[in-house]
């Protein structure tokens, strides 16, 4: 029972999985129908990319498992990432898109570039970094009371640790690695976009 648990909350908990409602959220508290439409685009682009990549490699062979429990393997993930995400915000910035969907897909850039440095010697957690960002970022668009959402990062935590995908380091650098992107784009970075 515990296993299935820690399996259904790592995928529900999964970058891709959980850009969904927020992308919505944002694009919606951004500019209502033409926001959800744009985030509608960004999900297609940011996720749906990284998304197909993972499909076609696993079909292929160069890509073990949908979670890139190999280290080696996620370098280049990363990179398909980072891609996807430059191309979204060259999309979002022709286009006049909302200001919150720029911030969290520069947070994406941003935390990509960490993740691959990190993820070129040493395995990172790449949902704690998720969490940790998706969490930080609801707290700077609705105030305090999106506190709540920290209180995934401990279940998380449980599910990565149950499933033996990484060890309480690992854990703790992706969240905080998550967070601190996350108050850098938004706290100082947002200003001047």
């Amino acid at each position: 029972m515990a296993d299935r648990l820690a399996r259904w909350v790592s995928i529900l908990f999964d970058s891709s999985i959980l850009s969904l409602p927020i992308f919505i959220a944002f694009g919606y508290a951004s500019a209502r129908t033409p926001g959800l439409l744009w985030a509608i685009l960004m999900l297609l682009l940011v996720t749906g990319i990284p998304l197909a990549y993972l499909i076609l490699g696993k079909k292929r062979g160069w890509v073990s498992d949908m979670e890139l429990t190999h280290r080696e393997e996620r370098p280049r993930f990363i990179l398909v990432s980072l891609s996807s995400d430059v191309f979204a915000l060259i999309v979002l910035w022709l286009g006049h898109g909302p200001h919150l969907l720029r911030l969290i897909i520069l947070t994406y850039f941003c935390l990509a570039i960490v993740m691959f440095t990190i993820s070129s010697f040493w395995k990172i957690s790449m949902h704690m970094a998720g969490v940790g960002g998706f969490s930080t970022a609801l707290v700077f668009v609705f105030g305090a009371p999106a506190l709540w959402a920290f209180l995934s990062l401990p279940l998380v935590a449980w599910a990565r640790l149950n499933r033996r995908k990484h060890d309480i380091p690992q854990l703790i650098v992706g969240a905080l690695a998550g967070a601190l992107i996350t108050v850098l784009v938004f706290g100082c970075l947002g200003k001047f976009l």
